[in-house]
């Protein structure tokens, strides 16, 4: 009879459990004779005396809750063999410390954090969001590193950032929040709604609106204004104000009809001026008509609004309208109002117009053209298809 001394088959494998977990271990040895199977953890007996099994025993380990190493024992009359299998508890990572801010600039943060973990940590996971809004945070994923920048960030804006930690279990819960501030950039719009008036004959009032993206505390305003348009704007006079939004501008020539435009500045630097806007230095005589649209309502209507000006004694409205490049031009007056439909026009055709306010004492500056093309027909063509 061959004798062959006993070797596992199957020996018993590592496992990694969740805290309460539970899992199987299996151990198979062979050999002639075949031998007996019994498990140990440490030097405690886990398998009887009297119940060893030959070849093949499974321990069944439940409600694991702490890591531990087992021991499969094989035995014949050729020998004694062992295999131990490790048993570790995994947890979810702790959180991080909570994040440090390490710098800004108008777009983007840098954090650092350390790890909160004596086990390995896969990766981190970046929360981010306004702290202004509810709802979602934003996520970077699979940061290696404890330092890590954020771009893409509104400049001047608050946000509320967090760090996660990653192990092959899952996610941790997060660290704590931490806030920061962006640092500010020049505006990147120019300010809304510039209007501008005379107070007398020589003195004109210029009033504006914040712009809509002011990156940063508005320290002021600059405004700019000249007689000849055509000039660059650095050679155009100037007037600063403080961050209010309206400034008187005296010393005007009379007679004239100036050009303004409005920008606003931060402590880094200037945005960009509003789009031009004429007044005529005439006593009396009314302002231009501000945010002057046109906007195809059919293909024969055409709606036009604009701002309603304010304390001006405003007698009628003038608008001038044309097709196309060259077209003949029309002239329309009506009583005071901040819209006014054109009807009765071509389809699918481009018309251009201009609008000014009238007084007793004059027509002020007519607006810059605006344009807007009338839809399509709707009118639809029948083809007799008899014969």
């Amino acid at each position: 009879v061959r004798r062959v001394a006993p070797r596992f088959s199957i020996p018993p494998s590592n496992h990694e459990v969740m805290p309460g977990g539970s899992v199987n271990l299996t151990c198979v040895a062979v050999g002639a004779p075949m031998p007996y199977v019994k498990w140990m953890a440490g030097v405690e007996e886990l398998t009887k005396e009297d119940e060893m099994p030959v070849g093949r025993n499974v321990l069944e380990l439940n409600n694991i809750m702490q890591s531990a190493n087992y021991t499969c024992v094989a035995i014949s009359s050729l020998g004694m063999i062992e295999a131990t299998a490790q048993i570790t508890v995994k947890a979810l990572p702790k959180p991080p410390t909570e994040p440090l801010v390490t710098e800004t600039t108008a777009t983007s943060v840098t954090l650092t954090w350390d790890s909160g973990n004596s086990d390995p940590i896969s990766y981190y996971v970046i929360q981010y969001k306004p702290k202004s809004l509810e709802g979602q945070f934003q996520e970077v994923d699979g940061v290696a590193t404890t330092r890590y920048s954020i771009g893409g960030l509104s400049p001047f804006s608050e946000y509320e950032f967090r760090v996660i930690a990653v192990n092959n279990i899952g996610r941790g819960p997060p660290s704590e929040l931490v806030e920061a501030r962006t640092g500010e950039q020049a505006p990147s719009s120019p300010p809304l709604k510039v209007q501008a008036r005379m107070l007398s004959a020589s003195t004109m009032l210029v009033q504006w609106e914040q712009p809509e993206e002011p990156n940063g505390q508005i320290r002021g305003y600059r405004v700019y204004y000249t007689t000849d348009p055509h000039l660059p704007l650095s050679m155009w006079q100037k007037h600063n104000t403080d961050d209010s939004h309206l400034t008187t501008v005296g010393s005007l020539i009379t007679g004239t009809t100036y050009s303004i435009r409005v920008l606003a500045f931060t402590s880094v630097g200037d945005g960009p001026p509003s789009d031009i806007i004429q007044v005529k230095t005439q006593q009396g005589v009314p302002a231009q008509p501000a945010d002057f649209q046109a906007e195809a309502e059919s293909d024969t209507r055409i709606l036009l609004t604009w701002l309603p000006a304010s304390q001006e004694r405003i007698t009628k409205y003038e608008l001038l309208y044309w097709e196309g490049e060259d077209g003949t031009q029309q002239k329309v007056e009506f009583d005071p109002t901040s819209s006014y439909a054109v009807e009765g026009l071509k389809p699918d055709t481009l018309y251009k117009f201009r609008l000014g306010a009238r007084s007793e004492l004059g027509v002020g500056v007519y607006t810059p053209t605006v344009e807007a093309r009338t839809a399509q027909s709707s009118k639809c063509l029948t083809f007799n298809t008899d014969g």
